[in-house]
Parts: C-alpha cells; structure tokens; sequence
C-alpha cells in the first residue's frame, strides 16, 4: 500500500477546518463558548453543528487508520516513538504554554485587572486545571498508548472474515461504535471529565480510532475501490439529514443530563445519529478527497506538515481577537469574516517564519527536525 495522499490531505483539512469552527462558534446561537459576541447568527450556529458532526471522531478514524499501517510497516518500537515526538511533545508544550490563555482572557472578561501570575497559580491546580484545544492531543496520545497494549491479532482474527465486505461491514463498524458508546453512557454523562479529559467524550472518539484501525484491516470506508455518482449523491443526502435531526438532539436531548432522567428510546436515537453522523460525512468527504485531493505536490505537503503547528497556535490567536473585536460596532458577518482572514494570515506567518525555521519550535511542535 503506497502513500495514500487523499487521506493526509483529509486529515489536514480536518485540522485546519477548526480555524474557521473556532471563529464561527463566537458568533453562533445555542452554543457555550470561552467568549462570545452578543450579535449571534443562527445559520453561524447550523455551520458549527455541521463540523461538531464529523470533525474529529473523522480526524481519529483517520489517525487509527494510519496508527495500524505504521504499526504494520515500521513496527512497535517506530511507532511509539513517534508518538512520544510528534503527539506527547507537543501535547506537553501546548497544555503548558497555549491552553492557559482561553482562561486567562474567560477570567479576563470577569475581573479586568486580573494579573497573569496569580492566574496561573489558580490555574495550575487539579481542581482549575483544563486542556483547552490541546485536548484532541491529549487523547490522540491516550488512544495511542491503549492501541498499542491491545493484541493485533485482535484486528485480524479470521472471526471478522465471517462478515461480508462492502456495506455489512460498514453496518458492523456503526453498530460496534453505536453499542461501545451507548453502553458506556449508560454509566457516565457528557460533563464527567477526570483530570481534563471528559469521560463520554473519550470513549466516544476511541471508539472510531478503533473503527480506523478495522479500515486499515478491513481496506473498507477510508479505502473505497469504486464510487458512483449516484451513490455520493445518496450518501450526501443522507448525511445532510441525520446532521439535521442530529442538531435537534443535541439541544432537546443534552448528552450532560444523566441517562436515568431521560426517554430511554429518545437518548438511544440521539447516540445513534452521533455516531452515524461522522460515518456518513467521512464517506462523503474521502469520495471527494479521492477524486479531486489525491496529488502529491509542494503545496499539498507544505500544508500537511503544516496543519498541526498552525492549529495549535491559531486557537490563542483566535481567543484574542474575540476578546478584542467583541465590543466593536462592526456587523457580525465582518466580525465573523475579519476573524477568519486575520487567524489564518497570523497562523501561517508564525509557522512560515518562525515555528518551521527554528528547530527547537519544531521539536516543540511535532515537526521531524531537518
């Protein structure tokens, strides 16, 4: 299997689509965020629901997808210690440096004159402590520290081979994430977290690390032979529908309200659409990535490598002129459109001068040095 460059390209965009989700959810209805502009878009809030649909548990199907063909071709030793450079390094680097300032600039808002040392030694605490954007690292390296215990004979046992390819396989990869995630909801609610990491949400994006992993076993959904289409049409459609009534879900039926309180049968509905949700819009988006994302080139790679430095710092970047601009008298689409020119403008010129060209930045950013 050569480099499959539509899914790196896949993978970047999903990381760098978080700039613009970032901005978005400052100025968007019927979402809790750090800060947030009083003038507030529902078709902003509609976008933000789209990209909460897919992003990530797409970016770690991904991630598992590429965790088991490394593993496979370098290795066990290659791979963990690429995992220690390129995710632990920065995740360390990030929680320490980058995830501070969303709380800071929140208390900020509250208490004006507030002074950045006591801050952090009231942050800096089990009980303030948060992760932040820097979260999808911190269980990315969790995902691959518990992958790398589990036995691959596991992925490979000649029990999957019972399974048909093609669609019964897709319906067995839903139904396992479906299950995995009921089941433990069952147990825990969306707000439990344990130092920084919140419990559902966990298990919830494991379970599609392990279904990535079961594509790279399977050569299913990340690795279509053939698609109409018709059949990109019919699972667009498709997708579009369940983001809707998956929207509906995510308001009327809170995932923090504890299972025991809630319609048994309402809460199974709302997990189902969770999960199918990211199934459909990988589907859709590698169809799209195959046939018009697939060409090694200079600006593909630049962009591959670039996607991880440049999210981590946009986030701050992002936070500061939300906090800026919040009280400006500007319309909300040129606060909104402003945002998004100024964030990325900003990012890449960090990455461009100073994170790619200094070697300690890109040890500290999960860059291979040069």
């Amino acid at each position: 299997m050569g480099r499959l460059v539509y899914l790196d390209n896949l993978r970047s965009f999903a990381l760098l689509l978080g700039i613009v989700f970032h901005a978005a959810i400052v100025y968007a209805t019927d979402i809790k965020y750090a800060i947030q502009d009083e003038d507030r878009s529902e078709v902003l809030s509609y976008f933000c629901y789209w990209i909460h649909s897919y992003r990530m548990p797409m970016f770690y199907m991904i991630s598992g997808f590429f965790s088991a063909m490394v593993w496979e071709k370098k290795g066990r030793s290659f791979y963990l210690e690429a995992r220690f450079k390129r995710v632990l390094i920065p995740t360390i680097f990030g929680l320490l440096f980058l995830a501070p300032i969303q709380y800071y600039l929140t208390e900020k808002i509250k208490t004006p004159r507030l002074e950045i040392i006591p801050f952090f030694d009231y942050f800096f605490t089990k009980d303030h402590f948060q992760h932040s954007h820097i979260w999808f690292l911190v269980d990315l390296f969790c995902f691959s520290i518990l992958y790398s215990l589990i036995p691959k004979s596991f992925f490979t046992m000649k029990l999957w081979d019972q399974i048909p390819r093609g669609f019964l396989r897709y319906v067995a990869l839903v139904s396992f994430c479906f299950l995995f995630v009921f089941l433990c909801h069952t147990q825990v609610s969306k707000g439990e977290s344990y130092y920084g990491i919140f419990k559902l949400t966990f298990i919830f994006q494991f379970s599609f690390f392990l279904s990535g992993v079961f594509c790279f076993h399977w050569r299913s959904i990340l690795l279509p032979k053939g698609h109409s289409r018709y059949k990109i049409l019919a699972v667009f459609v498709w997708a579009v529908f369940v983001y809707l009534v998956f929207k509906e879900l995510e308001i009327e039926d809170p995932l923090w309200i504890y299972f025991q309180y809630v319609n048994v049968w309402v809460r199974a509905l709302h997990i189902f659409l969770w999960v199918l949700a990211p199934f459909l819009w990988t589907s859709f988006l590698v169809s799209l990535f195959q046939s018009f994302g697939n060409k090694d080139g200079k600006l593909g790679s630049y962009i591959i490598e670039a996607s991880l430095p440049i999210y981590l710092v946009h986030h701050p970047i992002s936070l500061f002129y939300a906090y800026w601009v919040r009280d400006m008298e500007w319309g909300i689409w040129l606060k909104f459109i402003s945002h998004i020119l100024l964030v990325i403008c900003v990012s890449f010129i960090l990455y461009e001068f100073l994170i790619r060209k200094i070697k300690l930045l890109r040890f500290l950013f999960g860059l291979k040095i040069k």
